[in-house]
């Protein structure tokens, strides 16, 4: 795709008064929110003896899934690899997405998405003679209602943030105009390729959310042709497919089975009881380099500590400073042998925004209890509660560093551990915690990054209002340019760095462990993959 475009300062709609009305809303998808890598640097490691080799016609495959799917529509799936993802995949396909191989947005359903205004407007245009799975056409108005349908209060979609920075009209049956809210976004066709790439057919929408949730209909290369609730779905072939005469899906139908336990997962796979499944136990991907197959997939983000700036203890930059300086990475792999790969920032420490100059501070016990000493002094005792989803790892990992805090005087932490619905409503829509658990895989930084960490936006739940961090942010958003990117996102890092609103702990990676009889495993966006290529060898 080409695009002529030039930058103009512009938030894109985040914040005021859509965002404040919508913010519990779309927070409830965002335990698992995020996605994956957008760049060759940090593509796959992929050690899978002719994973992308063509598979061959026919067959069937069986995916294992940690848990069931809530409902099967675009609007309240978290589009995750480890979660929901590979589902919409096989149903929807993506209409754009993002290449790791090059970072760039690239078409799929559609045909482009480009602007020739400098992101003042975008023009998306779709492929001629697509249809969904029910023989209706796969058009402009269809996908003015996907995005008018994620915009929707009553809709309650996860990704009714990221449809709220536009307006949309359609222009002529292939070509959908979208106009940026505030101001241009040169980068706003991330947001689509990220948050917005899977359309429903309207023949479902209409039908109403009882109906479109459990009945989906896609333009992918799969339908649902049966659901055991908790149990299984199980998928076939789609006859309409748009892609049916290049032999396309290669496989007749899918299984997809709920294995809640991620070893047990391991263990069909490799004994060829299933054949696939995503996971982000980095030691389990570990371990599948040398026993199965595995196309690992780093990303940005990761497992990380967020403060709540707005709440004591931690509106006090020297309590931040302080747990930081007291916790070591390196040790929660060391003692808790979970494979993490210990994080010194945000960014991927080989992805392509990464400021290797710019780290974390180092652990620093001694200046941990000075300060845990100073703020006790002022009647500012670092007393905290730690806010985990119930999952025996985060619970292990917050042990360890409740554990490793006992050993300073003038600090004491409590762990809260909720079930994840219960999680969420608190953190996202009563902004009630003082320190949390948050892990993401991001994309890119657009619009994610932008989203979590700038001082107006209504996903910004810690809190965090920095000025050196709003500058960066909004030159990020606003260049196109690499080199002027990774400068904005440098600068980010530095703010990040000195703030310290977040502390990441373990960097963030995911990917399909799969048997050596699998082949077309080839990864998009969160590190999901094209559903209509991958087969039996």
């Amino acid at each position: 795709m080409s695009a002529r475009r030039k930058t103009r300062i512009g938030i894109g709609g985040l914040g005021g008064r859509r965002g404040a009305a919508i913010a519990g809303l779309v927070a409830l998808g965002l335990a698992a929110t995020a996605c994956g890598s957008d760049s060759k640097d940090k593509t796959s490691d992929d050690k899978s003896n002719g994973a992308t080799a063509p598979a061959a016609q026919g067959g069937h495959l069986t995916m294992l899934a940690v848990q069931d799917s809530a409902a099967l529509d675009p609007f309240r799936t978290s589009y995750v690899a480890v979660a929901d993802e590979p589902r919409m995949a096989a149903l929807y396909d993506p209409m754009f997405y993002i290449d790791p191989k090059t970072g760039k947005v690239t078409p799929f359903l559609g045909e482009s998405l480009t602007t020739a205004d400098n992101g003042a407007t975008w023009q998306l245009k779709l492929r001629q003679g697509v249809q969904f799975s029910d023989g209706t056409p796969f058009d402009a108005a269809a996908v003015k209602l996907n995005f008018d349908t994620h915009a929707k209060l009553d809709t309650h979609s996860v990704h009714a943030g990221s449809a709220m920075m536009f307006t949309s009209a359609v222009t002529d049956p292939q070509t959908v105009t979208l106009t940026p809210v505030g101001g241009p976004n040169p980068n706003l066709d991330r947001t689509v390729a990220s948050e917005l790439t899977y359309i429903e057919a309207p023949s479902a929408i209409n039908k109403g959310p009882e109906v479109y949730g459990s009945q989906p209909i896609g333009a992918g290369p799969f339908v649902l042709k049966s659901w055991q609730r908790g149990s299984v779905q199980e998928f076939e072939r789609n006859p309409n497919y748009w892609q049916k005469d290049k032999g396309l899906p290669k496989l007749d139908g899918i299984s997809v089975k709920n294995v809640p336990d991620i070893q047990q997962q391991y263990t069909s796979v490799k004994s060829g009881q299933a054949d696939i499944f995503v996971s982000s136990d980095q030691k389990l991907l570990s371990k599948a380099k040398s026993e199965m197959n595995v196309a690992e997939f780093k990303t940005d983000g990761g497992q990380m500590v967020q403060f709540n700036l707005a709440k004591a203890p931690f509106n006090d930059p020297r309590a931040r400073r302080a747990i930081a300086l007291a916790l070591d990475p390196t040790e929660i792999p060391k003692t808790l042998d979970n494979g993490y790969v210990p994080a010194t920032g945000y960014f991927n420490s080989s992805g392509p925004f990464v400021d290797p100059a710019v780290k974390q501070p180092a652990p620093n016990k001694d200046e941990a209890q000075k300060l845990f000493n100073e703020l006790a002094a002022e009647g500012k005792k670092v007393e905290f509660s730690y806010l985990v989803p119930q999952n025996p790892s985060s619970v292990k990992v917050a042990e360890f560093m409740q554990s490793r805090l006992r050993q300073f005087q003038n600090v004491t932490m409590t762990i809260e551990s909720l079930e994840i619905g219960a999680y969420i409503q608190k953190y996202a829509i009563k902004r009630d915690f003082q320190a949390m658990l948050f892990q993401q895989w991001v994309v890119d930084p657009e619009p994610t990054v932008f989203n979590s960490f700038y001082s107006g936006s209504f996903l910004n739940f810690i809190g965090w209002k920095n000025a050196d961090a709003d500058k960066a942010l909004l030159a990020g958003r606003m260049s196109t340019d690499p080199a002027a990117r990774k400068q904005a996102y440098s600068d980010l890092q530095k703010a990040m760095a000195a703030d310290l609103p977040i502390w990441v702990y373990a960097e963030s990676s995911n990917g399909p462990i799969f048997s050596t009889k699998i082949t077309g495993v080839e990864q998009y966006n969160a590190g999901v993959f094209f559903m209509d290529r991958i087969g039996r060898k």
